[in-house]
């Protein structure tokens, strides 16, 4: 990445899809389909945590909060990565603001409400349904992705996987829920996209 590169444009499929994520979440919950995946994936990934991994889960788990948003952010403009502070930054700000606002959707209780996983990280606040942390992995990894060479857009695609894992890991979200924030987070990057890339060309 350089601070003087123009972000690539998204493939027009991937917004699709993305939003093809968030609705059939939404469906799936609502018809109550995909608990049987969702409590099979989560007896998994409980059962295979380790008290020693569990530390790391829990930092692990907060690069997709607002607080690793920043984080990184500041990161990359103290690295002199400009372009890529600014469209990471404003890509997860939007993602976080996105998941927020759509949550009272389903209201739905989270696993370790349920009683069906332990929790390892504070009490989240708002609805399950979606993760505000994938949403905000997936965005800041789809912002590095259009801009970044091969290497980092596949730690970024891997890092924002490892977020959604976590935050099934550590008892806070089902499958579904971390799927819809993949999809909400996708669809706030590009839609950030698209002004900052018309900022630029109206600075042009």
């Amino acid at each position: 990445m350089t601070a003087t590169v123009t972000p690539r444009p998204l493939r027009p499929a991937v917004p699709v899809v993305a939003a093809a994520a968030v609705v059939g979440s939404y469906l799936a919950v609502r018809a109550g389909v995909v608990d049987g995946v969702d409590r099979g994936l989560e007896r998994w990934l409980t059962s295979a945590r380790h008290r020693r991994g569990d530390r790391f889960l829990v930092v692990a788990t907060d690069l997709g909060s607002s607080f690793g948003l920043m984080g990184v952010t500041a990161a990359l403009a103290l690295l002199g990565r400009r372009t890529a502070a600014v469209e990471v930054g404003a890509a997860g700000g939007a993602a976080w603001l996105l998941a927020q606002g759509v949550k009272p959707a389903l209201g739905r209780a989270r696993p370790y409400e349920l009683g069906t996983a332990s929790r390892l990280v504070s009490p989240p606040a708002g609805s399950s349904w979606p993760s505000g942390h994938a949403a905000v992995g997936a965005a800041m990894a789809t912002a590095i992705i259009t801009i970044a060479d091969r290497d980092a857009a596949v730690a970024a695609a891997a890092g924002a996987a490892a977020i959604g894992a976590s935050r099934i890991a550590v008892g806070v979200h089902p499958l579904s829920d971390v799927i819809a924030g993949f999809g909400v987070g996708v669809l706030a990057a590009a839609g950030t996209s698209a002004v900052t890339g018309r900022l630029r060309l109206r600075r042009r």
